[in-house]
């Protein structure tokens, strides 16, 4: 992996796009993310209830606006979640989340050692949830494929944030003959989602392919769709397509700026798409980790 971590390199970039918002929607941001944390702690998901997976992005909203939260009252309530009653994904969320509320104490400029946290071994208790992860059934990760490239995104670059060496994979089964990778074992449709995870992961002399590849999936308005068969470009594929072509300094050809201002709501979040009358948390990661891929004036 790249020298820092995955979830270093994930917050930097959404940290730059949060600094290259203008201040008065950056202000509109930071008095929105307090209003969606609810009173038992966790952050309102779209449904408008308490949810663990918006609370990750609810904190690594706060992590980078500086937007105060009642950070304790998250901890404790991440504390007393059942871990043996949660999916892959889930478990995952909780563990990124309790870290970034361990770096809100931080001042900004330690914040960055403190995701370096590949130099210091975990305690036995994490490693022992770190363990269960591969031990989890098929059909608790997504797409129930504990190999499919969205899944081994998700556990493998855990496991480098934690110093610990992934399992070794090979994705063949799911690489179609153009570079990009499909969600399915064998299946004939790319995913962009899928495409951009694998990135992360594919060995340097199996990159520039799937760079070229996912890089020309981009639609005339700026914005990736999710799959061929998507109606429209959203924001999370444009996003995560974004994320991974930058990493590897490749640029497509158009500018996502204006679909992005389309995607912003004057709430100071960030919609699924230009004709999403509401934004959320999670789509306002979204749009700062686009934001954060552009080049700066």
């Amino acid at each position: 992996f790249d020298e820092r971590s995955f979830s270093e390199l994930f917050y930097s970039t959404c940290l730059r796009g949060f600094e290259s918002m203008a201040p008065e929607a950056a202000d509109r941001l930071r008095c929105a993310i307090p209003l969606l944390q609810g009173p038992g702690g966790l952050f309102f998901g779209r449904a408008g209830q308490e949810d663990l997976y918006y609370t990750f992005f609810g904190v690594l909203l706060a992590l980078v606006s500086h937007s105060k939260i009642r950070r304790n009252d998250c901890r404790r309530r991440i504390a007393s979640i059942d871990w043996t009653s949660l999916d892959l994904v889930h478990r995952c969320v909780l563990l990124r989340t309790e870290n970034m509320l361990k770096l809100i104490l931080l001042p900004e400029f330690l914040r960055s050692f403190g995701f370096l946290s590949r130099g210091r071994k975990p305690n036995e208790a994490k490693l022992e949830r770190l363990r269960s992860l591969d031990a989890l059934p098929d059909s608790q990760y997504p797409q129930q494929d504990k190999n499919s490239p969205y899944s081994r995104f998700l556990v493998d670059t855990l496991f480098d944030d934690f110093g610990q060496k992934p399992v070794a994979t090979d994705f063949d089964d799911y690489r179609l003959p153009d570079g990009l990778y499909a969600n399915l074992k064998t299946h004939s449709a790319y995913g962009v989602n899928a495409t951009a995870a694998a990135l992360f992961l594919l060995p340097r002399e199996r990159r520039d392919k799937t760079v070229e590849a996912l890089s020309a999936l981009q639609e005339s308005d700026g914005s990736f769709k999710a799959s061929a068969a998507a109606r429209e470009g959203d924001l999370l594929s444009t996003a995560t397509a974004m994320f991974a072509l930058r990493r590897y300094e490749k640029s497509p050809p158009v500018s996502i700026k204006p679909y992005l201002r389309n995607c912003f709501r004057d709430t100071g979040l960030f919609a699924a798409t230009p004709d999403d009358p509401l934004g959320d948390l999670e789509y306002t990661v979204y749009g700062l980790l686009a934001m954060g891929t552009l080049d700066r004036p």
